[in-house]
């Protein structure tokens, strides 16, 4: 499952890293196309402007000419100088290459017509200033006033007027076009932004989302870390955490911290007889209790199996975790009702405290089992506290047990056999084989004071086994010896009988 959730996770993050490389790629295209739009609008412009410009200019220098060659016609006449033909000339070679140059831009009907009818009004105009030039003005006169050159003149000056509007049109029109590109680009522009602040928009979201994903991950992780799957409460790693943060406030308050160590009384029994379904139930409904008895501050642990530990803080004294500590223990005063079973059970808990005996979590812990350890031995169903009696019961009990282990060893056990007589005839019918431990320094000791080591620590087992090898290696030496055969009986104790082997 870890293993898929690490797959799940990669995938997610790959979706949202080529998300952003997508939108990374997408935003520098809009924004390339935005900059080649800008640039290709702004060349397309400048041309356009140049275009209106040029037009505009020679629509303007057309009219300048054809009105310089009037103004050349009027002074002559006026004046009776001939020279005037020479600026008139000159306006007529300008105004032909300005309908040259506006041929490009207007219909070649209206050139070809204003040529033709330029040429005919040229013409008359040209024998007007012969006439001055030979003295006849009157003759000039008659000229300018005839109705041949009025016709041609009104009609040539129409026909420039209609040159001069068509340029005007076109300039016109190519400033309205140049106006509908830049409302185009503009749109564009502002579409591509739109479209850039929509993706980003996007991938704010799918980041934000992907964060959040992130967290609730982190979360589920950390709760998966520090909290039991059964129960919900705390495991050993919250446990180490908490306590640790414990001893520093302690440290920062001048307060104790206690900790309550407790498990459930035949739990293995109960899983046995009733099944693991029952007692995981049975484990959930104490860890619920647990925790309704115990403060907000408190924290309760489930270091496994059926054994738990509070973390108490903020406490001015001991006595107020022997409160605590009974009201868990009330908790086993009635029966538990799990699933239409009713369980009888009882705990018995430990208390140590911080700095008083332990200045480490490990110690604190060590302790606060020895205290429990003590309470069971008192009887189950109380609470201890820890205290240096215990903590010398301890050692004793870990020195008597490292002793068991060497008596193995150098086999230092021997057996006693007690006689059973029949009281009819007085005759002796077995014999009970009794463990004894005679050790090299202290003498014999008595088995009270080392079975209920030996089963604690299972070492009852191969000294179990030993006791059945030697006395059934002394029942054969006897009947070797020529004695009467005896029942031979040897005492088992109860951790003896989880042994499949027995």
């Amino acid at each position: 499952m870890k293993h898929l959730a690490s797959k799940d996770e990669q995938a997610v993050s790959n979706r949202v890293y080529i998300s952003i490389t997508a939108a990374v790629l997408l935003s520098i295209v809009l924004i390339l196309s935005g900059i080649w739009n800008a640039e290709k609008t702004g060349d397309i412009a400048e041309a356009n402007i140049q275009s209106s410009l040029k037009i505009r200019q020679l629509s303007d220098t057309f009219n300048l000419h054809q009105e310089s060659m009037s103004a050349a016609i009027e002074f002559a006449l006026t004046s009776g100088d001939a020279h005037w033909r020479n600026n008139y000339e000159s306006s007529l070679l300008n105004m032909q290459q300005v309908m040259v140059s506006a041929a490009a831009s207007v219909s070649e009907s209206i050139i070809d017509a204003m040529q033709d009818k330029s040429a005919v009004v040229v013409q008359l105009e040209r024998q007007i200033f012969k006439l001055i030039a030979a003295g006849d003005q009157d003759a000039a006169f008659t000229i300018l006033a005839s109705d041949e050159y009025q016709e041609n003149k009104i009609e040539q000056e129409q026909q420039a007027f209609t040159l001069r509007a068509t340029l005007e049109r076109k300039s016109r029109a190519i400033i309205d076009t140049l106006s509908s590109r830049l409302r185009q680009t503009t749109v564009a522009l502002i579409l591509q932004i739109v479209l850039i602040i929509a993706i980003w928009f996007y991938i704010i979201t799918v980041v934000k989302k992907w964060q959040t994903a992130q967290s609730d991950h982190r979360d589920e992780l950390s709760r998966l870390a520090h909290y039991d799957p059964l129960t919900g409460i705390g495991n050993r790693a919250l446990f180490q955490l908490r306590l640790e943060a414990a001893f520093q406030q302690a440290k920062r308050d001048n307060k104790p911290v206690g900790l309550l160590l407790t498990d459930i009384d035949h739990f293995k029994d109960v899983n046995d007889n009733l099944g693991h379904d029952i007692g995981d139930r049975l484990l959930i409904e104490v860890a619920e209790r647990i925790q309704a008895a115990c403060r907000k501050s408190d924290t309760v642990i489930r270091l496994g199996g059926d054994e738990f530990a509070i973390i108490v803080t903020n406490i001015e004294s001991k006595r107020d975790s022997g409160l605590l500590a009974n009201k868990i223990l009330s908790i086993f005063e009635r029966s538990l009702h799990i699933r239409g079973h009713e369980i009888k059970t009882g705990t018995s808990i430990g208390l140590a405290f911080y700095p008083d005996d332990a200045e480490s979590t490990e110690e604190l812990l060590r302790k606060a089992d020895m205290a429990l350890y003590e309470a069971k031995r008192a009887g189950r169903s109380t609470f201890k506290f820890f205290d240096s009696a215990i903590e010398a019961s301890a050692r004793r009990k870990l020195q008597l047990q490292q002793g068991l282990v060497e008596a193995l060893e150098r086999d230092e056990f021997e057996l006693h056999y007690q006689p059973l007589i029949d009281i009819a005839s007085g005759a002796i019918i077995g014999v009970e084989s009794l463990v004894r431990w005679q050790h090299p320094e202290k003498g014999m000791i008595p088995p009270d004071e080392f079975i209920g080591v030996a089963e604690d620590s299972r070492l009852i087992v191969p000294i179990g086994a030993w006791v059945l090898r030697e006395a059934c290696r002394q029942q054969v030496d006897w009947v070797e010896r020529g004695l009467p055969s005896l029942n031979v009986a040897v005492n088992l104790s109860g951790v003896q009988f989880d042994e499949s082997n027995l």
